[in-house]
């Protein structure tokens, strides 16, 4: 009998989990153009910014024929803005690079700027962005 009341518990826990929401980063993509500031030198930069799934996005940015990608672990606030943080992708970056950057948008007035938390005089980025 005990074990009949065991597996009813047991049950009645994993329909209740399974029926939490998870956070998802839902956002409509961002296609921003502005530029980025690298090792002093100044680039028109283009960049697009994309939600992937659960709690990440994408970002992929291209000037001066470089082009870099990203993962970030992104919110997104109720007025639209968005704060990430997270890693290049790839080791070209992170031998030139500290890998580690923070995205920050505002919504209100379609800013963007990402920095690099390390060495944010060797490398950020502002502009604006439409979606």
């Amino acid at each position: 009998m005990i074990k009949y009341i065991y597996i009813i518990i047991f049950f009645t826990t994993s329909i209740c989990i399974a029926d939490e929401e998870t956070y998802q980063a839902n956002y409509k993509p961002l296609n921003c153009k502005g530029v980025a500031i690298d090792e002093g030198k100044m680039f028109l930069a283009e960049w697009s910014f994309k939600a992937t799934g659960g709690s990440g996005s994408l970002v992929t940015i291209k000037y001066n024929k470089i082009k870099r990608t990203g993962k970030i672990r992104t919110s997104v606030y109720e007025n639209g803005d968005l704060y990430g943080r997270g890693k290049w992708i790839g080791r070209t970056s992170s031998r030139i690079y500290n890998t580690l950057v923070e995205i920050n948008y505002k919504s209100s007035s379609s800013k963007f700027e990402l920095i690099s938390l390390f060495n944010p005089d060797n490398f950020h980025m502002n502009g604006k962005c439409k979606n």
